[in-house]
């Protein structure tokens, strides 16, 4: 915050490229700024020497009479540089950037980009852009910005409780226009653009910081700076302030050494993805929907845990916030005997389950309050949602009475869907700061959201080791070696053997008894069945000897050059299929992965990632989320033993693969026997070997 306080917090402003047309983009800053009330002093600078009322203009940044706080680059791409390079030369704060034509130009642009951050910092100025929208901050004045928001009535553009750091400079216009058509606002937004330097970490770090703001929203398609985008948001929410995001699309990271399944579920999507679960950021679809989810959390008490309550008068609503607190992990337990019978007389052929349909409520309209006041105090929810349908017009006035004096035991949500005949109780209830939306689906956000920053346990290591490895004994090569190191780790890996003789694989399958799979090893071969590298169910002296003679035959004609190091004869073992993997991702390093395996994990969306490493109770809450498989165990009569020892293995295997020199680690599958987990197939990636080498298994 200490390097972006001249920027949120500027005194002086000098607008590079000022001038006496209000329709450019200097002009307009200097109109927005006037508009708002800023309080401080602003400059011009224009070789050409405007005459500009009430405005000090000078040639160049070195004539200004003072250091500004802000310079605002209103002029080409091609001249930011040398203005920035100015800016510094007088001990200027910061620059904002608007101009585009860097970085998303392709090469000719980065080398434009590249000039502009040393520019930067060369003369230490912190730099916001370029392709910035600038930055407003209604309660002081601020607005050094060109956004079209900002041309509404000065009586609109108010501060609000949520701060918006956003990587798209019109969607940030956008949420201000929605906001002010709500009767709200935005305590402050911070458009980042290109990030050559101000990136959305930092500048979450210094919204949260900002006394007005209680929720941080976030538009983000990537983040470039993984340790001070983790720091920023376990600021904010230490701070009571949580992170909203809407995820817009993602970026290449560049070269990967990733070529299993785990690295293409582990793709820049995934990984940020499961980087903000970790943190407890409540992801949201669309910029409207993240501004409703936003407004929610600021204008709601935290809950105490996660148990949510459901009141409404319509069942169909009722089945659909079903589906959707389902889909989103919304824990809905059902009302208790004591409530269940303070219900009974309050119901007009409703049920009293939860969700609640109350039924008929034209004869008695008050009741819905009176249902809403017995859930909050029951003891039985952590929070309520007082879902208002539709309704006849004349009862929404007193509804809103009724909810409005409502003594709260614990948060209420509102979820109004009455129309626009039943308007005036939405606007009241904004009015009166309460928590309210017309989407169900952002009110079933927010409600997890809530829940998950009352009963969170943060997966997030204490710090965070961007590509850092430690060192091993050997290098990974084959199949052999990454079980071999497996087993070391303490994970339960299949039993098996290496053979490199067909007599010698008899003696290993006699010894094992059974049906074993017999299957090539090659540090040169990646899919085995692809060059009849493996055969299942071999029974007996005979079809060992045949299944030997086979896989050696099939290699050699498929892959002549692939060095291969005889056979691994392996007990065949089935069950309920998981896959395990991590890989060390560029921008914030370690990741577990945890999915449904074998032929499930070609579903991609079906895995969860977290930053590795991860601890046992972390490894739970992964494991449990991961969809279809606490399912799967429990038709296989698992009594939930899987699921603990599963999530051990977890946090185990992340924990090793943390401190070892592999960029990638694949098992897949890791099988429940019934009693046990055991490692059948996977592969992993050495970064100590020749061009990331894989070592399959």
């Amino acid at each position: 915050m200490s390097d972006l306080r001249r920027l949120l917090f500027p005194e002086s402003v000098a607008i590079v490229g000022l001038s006496a047309d209000p329709t450019k983009h200097g002009g307009r800053v200097l109109a927005n700024l006037r508009k708002l009330g800023f309080p401080g002093t602003v400059w011009g600078v224009n070789p050409k020497l405007p005459s500009i009322d009430g405005v000090e203009v000078v040639a160049r940044l070195a004539d200004l009479p003072g250091s500004p706080d802000v310079v605002v680059c209103a002029v080409p791409g091609v001249a930011v540089a040398g203005i920035v390079h100015e800016a510094g030369a007088v001990r200027a704060g910061s620059a904002v950037v608007f101009a585009g034509g860097f970085a998303e130009l392709g090469d000719s642009g980065q080398e434009a980009q590249a000039e502009l951050l040393a520019a930067a910092r060369s003369g230490g100025v912190r730099l916001l852009g370029p392709n910035s929208g600038g930055v407003i901050r209604p309660a002081t004045g601020l607005a050094v910005s060109f956004l079209t928001c900002l041309d509404r009535p000065v009586d609109q553009i108010r501060s609000g409780p949520v701060g918006l750091v956003t990587q798209s400079g019109g969607t940030g216009s956008y949420l201000h226009n929605l906001a002010a058509a709500r009767g709200s606002g935005l305590a402050v937004s911070i458009s980042t653009g290109n990030e050559v330097d101000l990136g959305v970490g930092e500048g979450i770090a210094a919204v949260c910081d900002l006394d007005e703001v209680r929720v941080i929203a976030v538009i983000l398609e990537t983040v470039r700076d993984g340790p001070t985008f983790v720091a920023a948001v376990r600021r904010a929410h230490s701070l009571g302030k949580p992170v909203v995001a809407c995820r817009i699309g993602t970026s290449q990271r560049g070269r990967r050494l990733m070529t299993t399944h785990t690295g293409a579920m582990a793709g820049p999507a995934g990984v940020l993805d499961g980087v903000l679960d970790s943190l407890g950021v409540t992801v949201t679809e669309t910029p409207g929907e993240l501004f409703d989810v936003a407004e929610i959390i600021a204008n709601t008490v935290f809950p105490a845990g996660d148990r949510v309550g459901v009141v409404t008068h319509s069942g169909g609503i009722a089945i659909h916030l079903t589906d959707l607190a389902e889909r989103h992990d919304v824990n809905l337990p059902q009302p208790g005997p004591a409530l269940r019978d303070r219900l009974a007389p309050l119901l007009d052929h409703g049920s009293s389950d939860n969700p609640l349909d109350m039924g008929g409520i034209i004869g008695g309209p008050e009741r819905f309050e009176q249902v809403v006041d017995a859930f909050a105090k029951s003891g039985d929810f952590d929070m309520v949602l007082a879902v208002s349908t539709a309704h006849p017009p004349v009862h929404t006035s007193a509804r809103v009475d009724g909810l409005l004096a409502l003594e709260e035991a614990v948060p209420v949500v509102h979820l109004w869907m009455a129309g626009d005949v039943g308007s005036e109780g939405l606007a009241r209830l904004r009015s009166a700061g309460r928590p309210v939306t017309e989407e169900p689906r952002a009110a079933v956000r927010a409600l997890a959201g809530l829940s998950r920053l009352a009963t969170t346990e943060g997966v997030l290591p204490a710090t965070m080791t961007v590509g850092a490895t430690a060192a091993a004994s050997e290098p990974l090569r084959t199949e052999h070696d990454v079980k071999a190191l497996l087993a070391s780790w303490g994970l339960p890996v299949v039993r098996g053997a290496l053979a490199g003789s067909w007599e010698e694989a008899q003696r290993i399958a006699a010894e094992m008894g059974g049906p074993v799979v017999v299957k090539v090893n090659s540090p040169d071969i990646s899919h085995k069945t692809e060059v009849g590298g493996i055969r299942w169910g071999v029974h007996g002296r005979e079809e060992v000897r045949r299944a030997f003679d086979e896989i050696t035959t099939a290699v050699a004609s498929a892959r002549p050059e692939a060095r291969v190091e005889g056979v691994r004869i392996e007990q065949q073992i089935s069950g309920i299929e998981t896959i395990v993997g991590a890989v060390r991702d560029s921008v914030f390093g370690p990741m577990i992965l945890v999915g449904l395996g074998g032929i499930a994990a070609e579903a991609l969306g079906a895995e969860l990632l977290a930053p590795a490493p991860v601890s046992k109770g972390a490894a739970a809450r992964l494991v449990r989320r991961v969809r279809g498989l606490e399912l799967a165990l429990q038709r296989h009569g698992d009594d939930g033993r899987a699921i603990i020892a599963l999530a051990d293995l977890v946090s185990l295997m992340s924990n090793r693969f943390v401190a070892s020199t592999l960029s990638e680690l694949e098992v897949n599958p890791l099988v429940w026997t019934g009693d046990h987990w055991e490692a059948l197939d996977g592969v992993a990636v050495d970064t100590r070997t020749f061009a990331g080498e894989r070592a399959q298994m």
